[in-house]
């Protein structure tokens, strides 16, 4: 009865882990002012397809983030392919850089913003209040949402007038995404963004070395985490 039940178990668990999926994404590599749209979206998937990776669906769309205005950078227009969960763990095992894939994360309906807050060693800068600092967003038309102070997690050289990592983080709509841009503010991975990742059953290979420039501070410690940069 035990091993019964034991086997019952197992395959529940690999059900469902199976039935997890991710979605992630690669640029097309179409470049602004230049003909050609890039690497279709079922050649990408076919790229993951012949890794042994199962794709539930794929599609073309656009990165929610202002694209640098010049004639040979990309247009950010990405390939977005839903896979497997279980074969992307797998994938990563053996490829610990991604293979140059990203995690999609901008379906979120907000987002998480942030900017240094003017703090350095030894007191020679001046620290820019939450208050303050949002004032700028306000102006730009941006509503703030909700706020909080928080550390870039970075290890910082120990120099009078170097930056101490902190920053000022606000939560916006996500179509504000691009106006807080141009604005100098940064988009800040959480790792809630990054949950669908990781498969709700604590049975596959660990993610860190492939998705550590993805997390971030959580809200409960804020500051104990590097601010990550997507891929």
């Amino acid at each position: 009865m035990k091993r019964i039940l034991t086997l019952f178990l197992s395959l529940c668990t690999a059900t469902a882990v199976a039935d997890e999926t991710v979605t992630v994404y690669q640029l097309t590599g179409a470049l602004q002012c230049m003909d050609g749209t890039g690497i279709p979206p079922e050649d990408a998937a076919d790229l993951l397809r012949g890794q042994g990776i199962t794709v539930i669906s794929v599609e073309r769309r656009k990165i929610p983030q202002e694209p640098a205005d010049s004639c040979g950078a990309p247009t950010g227009e990405a390939n977005l392919i839903k896979v497997s969960a279980a074969d992307w763990s797998a994938f990563l095992a053996k490829n610990p850089d991604a293979g140059g894939y990203g995690i999609w994360v901008f379906d979120n309906s907000t987002v998480q913003v942030f900017k240094y807050d003017g703090n350095v060693q030894c007191g020679m800068g001046r620290e820019i209040p939450l208050d303050e600092m949002s004032k700028e967003l306000e102006q730009a038309g941006i509503e703030v949402i909700a706020s909080r102070k928080g550390s870039d997690g970075l290890i910082h050289i120990g120099v009078c007038g170097s930056s101490t990592g902190t920053i000022n983080i606000y939560v916006i709509d996500r179509v504000a995404f691009p106006a807080a841009q141009r604005l100098g503010y940064r988009l800040l991975v959480t790792p809630e963004m990054t949950e669908q990742i990781k498969p709700k059953v604590d049975v596959e290979p660990k993610l860190g070395e492939a998705v550590r420039s993805l997390l971030s501070g959580s809200d409960d410690a804020p500051g104990s985490n590097p601010v990550p940069l997507l891929w």
